[in-house]
């Protein structure tokens, strides 16, 4: 083979070979080589010399062109490769990751989940609106009743704001504009460092009686029962509470009030004392799944009262009126309460009953010839109430609901939504010695009656979970002829009233 060289100076080309060799060039001596690879290396070794010539002409430090790793070339002055620095390759330090993850993970998120809401990914800080509208028809179906008028009206339009701060700190506003009255329901602060103990100032729903506790937006019937205008519901004041003691057996609550209904201030120095305590003492694996949720409780309150007595009109849940005070009717003493419970749910079926005893001093004037005569007038009653799903649906407790198959009106019979049948008794009496003749008398006999029963049916249809449709009928009757009007023609043993509402909430 004739091998075609450039023509150089011996030493340089020697010199040549020796940088090659100690630059790392492999020299293959295991085994002769073949032809085909001897020649291949003669002409690496000829370009090589050659570039290495045009280098000694341009006066250049050239390091050899063939692929190293950073351990195969040669040190810089600075002890480090000579090549250009690489690019920066994304950062795998365990903290630096984590700190991107935790800024992308604090920035606001905004967004709908049974309201609308504005919460950092912590869900340290969040924001909700809340709203609820009800649009009720009452029609009333005996013509002898001049008191109460056939009606389309709002009955509860209300627009609230939530919000949880630094985790541990719940606030909420909720005013209600229905009926053509702006008041405020609730306004209060909660503080939950823990769930079993919590504490809570401002406005709220006081302790007392499981129907109360139900929030508007999910109470089975149109209306309460008879029992609940003697409640204490919403009053300003400062509650000590706790939820899901002993692995969801217990909750209880205690508060100091006003003693004022739905009030926002005081008439008085006196406050109200007022608690709850419900157990569910099935709700463990060791029980069968249908004891879990059966609940017991009970509710107690005292105050002592020196105002206009209130209520001063007893009305059966549809608004037909049947008692009322003498209107100088005053309370002046000590007032007393007491409610037991028990609620019971299992798949579809839901079951509550109650009953509740009050015991109050009253005079029949604050002042004059029949101030000395008070009394004190017990006034008691209860209710009882079923509620059953027809469409498969499963209650926990009268909570939302959501429907199986939300309402598709273009598939209405697939996708009906959910519905529910509801049926209640209740009954409220008052003492027969508020008809006392002379000047210790409370309330007019000729016009009142001493007790009232009312009997309700009705079927609910929950479009989805924020659309409901309602249809309640109820029959009142009372235990003395009731005038509903200004002659003894409008006097009355009964009514019967049909109820319909359409409701929105979120």
């Amino acid at each position: 083979m004739q091998l075609l060289m450039p023509r150089t100076k011996p030493a340089f080309l020697v010199a040549s070979l020796f940088f090659l060799f100690a630059a790392g060039v492999p020299v293959r001596a295991q085994s002769p080589p073949s032809d085909n690879n001897l020649e291949q290396r003669v002409r690496e070794l000829e370009a090589e010399v050659r570039r290495l010539r045009e280098a000694q002409d341009n006066g250049r430090t050239i390091v050899p062109t063939r692929s190293m790793s950073d351990a195969e070339q040669p040190p810089a002055p600075n002890g480090t490769p000579e090549q250009l620095p690489p690019p920066t390759p994304k950062s795998t330090d365990g903290a630096a990751q984590n700190k991107e993850k935790s800024d992308k993970d604090s920035t606001p998120v905004a967004g709908w989940k049974d309201g609308f809401f504005l919460q950092s990914k912590e869900k340290d800080f969040v924001l909700r609106i809340t709203g609820q509208i009800q649009t009720d028809d009452h029609a009333y179906l005996n013509d002898k009743d001049q008191t109460d008028i056939d009606s389309i009206f709002l009955r509860r339009a209300r627009f609230g704001l939530e919000a949880t701060m630094f985790q541990y700190y719940d606030f909420r506003f909720l005013p209600d504009f229905g009926q053509g009255q702006a008041v405020i329901q609730d306004a209060y602060l909660n503080i939950h460092w823990w769930e079993w103990l919590q504490f809570e100032t401002g406005k709220f729903k006081q302790p007392f009686s499981y129907e109360q506790l139900i929030q508007d937006r999910f109470v089975p019937t149109m209306e309460r029962s008879m029992i609940d205008q003697l409640t204490p519901a919403r009053d300003v004041g400062f509650m000590v509470w706790g939820q899901k003691l002993f692995c969801d057996r217990l909750d209880y609550g205690f508060a100091v009030s006003n003693g004022e209904f739905n009030g926002n201030g005081d008439t008085n120095e006196h406050k109200d004392i007022n608690g709850r305590i419900a157990a569910r003492p099935f709700n463990s694996p060791e029980f069968f799944p249908w004891m879990h949720l059966l609940q017991v409780g009970i509710s107690g309150g005292v105050g002592v009262e020196q105002e206009p007595v209130s209520p001063s009109t007893l009305k059966t849940p549809a608004f037909v009126p049947w008692f009322k005070y003498n209107s100088t009717v005053v309370a002046d003493g000590v007032r007393s309460r007491w409610s037991p419970e028990i609620v019971y749910f299992y798949g579809p079926l839901g079951l509550a009953a109650q009953y509740l005893r009050e015991e109050q001093e009253l005079r029949p004037s604050a002042a004059g010839p029949s101030y000395p005569f008070r009394q004190d007038v017990t006034t008691q009653g209860f209710y009882v109430m079923g509620t059953y799903l027809l469409t498969g649906e499963e209650r926990t407790g009268y909570i939302a609901l959501d429907p199986i198959h939300p309402f598709n009106p273009c598939c209405p019979c697939a996708c009906a939504g959910a519905w529910e049948l509801v049926a209640r008794v209740s009954r409220l009496e008052v003492d027969s010695s508020v008809f006392t003749p002379g000047r210790a008398q409370l309330a007019n006999p000729a016009t009142n009656s001493p007790g009232a029963t009312e009997t309700t049916f009705g079927f609910n249809w929950y479009l989805n979970r924020w659309v409901r449709m309602q249809w309640n009928w109820e029959h009142a009757w009372f235990d003395k002829d009731v005038q509903l009007g200004p002659t003894t023609a409008n006097r009355t043993r009964y009514q019967d009233t049909i109820m319909t509402r359409f409701q929105v909430i979120f």
